[in-house]
């Protein structure tokens, strides 16, 4: 390529950077409106605070069960769309359809109507974060530098939904003050069901990024398809194959139980928040503290890891888990430490997850990496996710009282969590 060539395609790039982070933003701000809530107002009683009165198992299998499928089908869907259509214009289509999906499960009242729903939106969603992913990195001069600051705007997507919603919907005479969360004011009526309309907003939101996606994000025809060889055709079955290294087999098998916890999380921290004393009004902007301890943790795990090496990293990630299960199991804690024992997800998250996708990159063989990778998606988000389900509908039946569960309940039930991570840190992991 010669050098005009070379200046040439950075310029684009660089022209196009600003469209592919607003892409980012847009693609988790769909998810991060609703997803840290959906627990507090499925479950929340409908007659005295607007919610739909879901039982504890009943929201476990509407955030697992859709996780899981969605997680499963992408590769299909993306497979499909990589040899037949422009991506950005693929990318739209799913986001518009699942917009319209979430105006329509912002109507419903019936567990099978939200289940359902919540699937389908899964299988749409899903695919499209892989779609976004792809697009981007073929359009940046130098992905494995420029990626990184592209993907970190997916996070501060959710951090902004998460302060700006209940901003808006769930407090009237909004006052700011100096401490956090940086804003007072009074209840609106019915905050249930006031935080049931962020499905609504999810869904427009969703509609209209898919309209700009469509429209405005940088062509990017479909990948030219290529005579395939046997040996490529079954690389994921080969990637299996990889069981028989110790490590990697630790590996997955860490990772399954660490999602469980991971899932369970999202699956109860509202109801929790709540239960300990926290304003339902700040339940959005306390969990997004994780989020912003993420960002930060990631632009520190570069440099800690070329210095401590991979099985420091993982064994502070798994240990962050059961740090942070093991406060939130201290109920009788003031509510300011529960809120910010949520920081620990930046820890769990970057040092423990982050890391493994290097560590799979790193050691997989070349022509299997990708293959590995689909491996290790599967297990954090196809499997654990369905066992989770299966975890929390025997915690919460066992634990839960006729109003659910209470700080004791949740007590015990973070308890469990913190056990689970507590023997992953009992595995053979020198042997990463």
């Amino acid at each position: 390529m010669t050098q005009p060539q070379i200046e040439s395609n950075a310029g684009h790039s660089k022209m196009r950077y600003p469209l592919l982070c607003g892409m980012m933003f847009l693609q988790f701000a769909v998810y991060g409106l609703w997803l840290p809530i959906a627990g507090r107002f499925l479950k929340a009683d409908p007659a005295t605070e607007g919610g739909l009165g879901f039982t504890d198992s009943q929201v476990g299998w509407i955030i697992g069960l859709a996780a899981s499928l969605g997680a499963i089908c992408s590769p299909f869907v993306t497979r499909f769309a990589d040899r037949h259509f422009s991506a950005q214009r693929f990318l739209g289509v799913l986001m518009i359809l699942g917009g319209i999906l979430k105006l329509i499960t912002a109507t419903q009242t019936s567990f099978a109507a939200w289940l359902v729903l919540s699937v389908l939106f899964a299988m749409l969603f899903m695919p499209a974060v892989a779609i976004c992913n792809a697009l981007a990195m073929r359009h940046l001069a130098n992905p494995s530098l420029q990626f990184p600051r592209v993907r970190l705007w997916s996070t501060v997507g959710w951090i902004a939904v998460a302060w700006f919603f209940p901003l808006i919907a769930l407090k009237t005479n909004v006052r700011f003050q100096w401490l956090p969360p940086f804003f007072a004011g009074d209840d609106v009526e019915f905050i249930a069901a006031k935080m049931l309309t962020s499905v609504r907003w999810a869904g427009i939101l969703a509609i209209g990024y898919g309209v700009l996606a469509f429209f405005l994000l940088p062509d990017t025809p479909p990948i030219p398809q290529q005579t395939v060889s046997s040996e490529k055709r079954f690389a994921a079955l080969e990637a299996f194959s990889m069981l028989k290294r110790p490590s990697f087999c630790v590996l997955l098998v860490v990772t399954l139980l660490l999602s469980i916890t991971h899932v369970n999380y999202f699956i109860q921290m509202s109801s929790f928040l709540r239960v300990v004393g926290l304003n339902d009004a700040y339940t959005m902007p306390a969990m997004s503290l994780g989020q912003a301890a993420e960002l930060v943790m990631y632009v520190v795990l570069g440099g800690l890891l070329t210095k401590f090496g991979f099985r420091a990293m993982l064994l502070i990630g798994i240990a962050a888990f059961v740090a942070r299960f093991s406060l939130h199991a201290s109920s009788e804690l003031p509510v300011w430490c529960q809120v910010a024992g949520q920081a620990f997800h930046g820890v769990c998250f970057a040092f423990f997850f982050s890391t493994c996708i290097i560590y799979v990159d790193r050691t997989a063989p070349p022509d299997l990496r990708n293959s590995a990778q689909s491996v290790f998606n599967f297990v954090f988000y196809g499997i654990g996710p369905l066992v989770a389900v299966q975890l929390n509908s025997v915690l919460a039946g066992s634990l839960a009282g006729p109003n659910g569960m209470d700080a004791a309940g949740y007590s015990n039930y973070w308890y469990v969590m913190a056990g689970i991570g507590g023997r992953c840190l009992c595995c053979d992991v020198d042997i990463l």
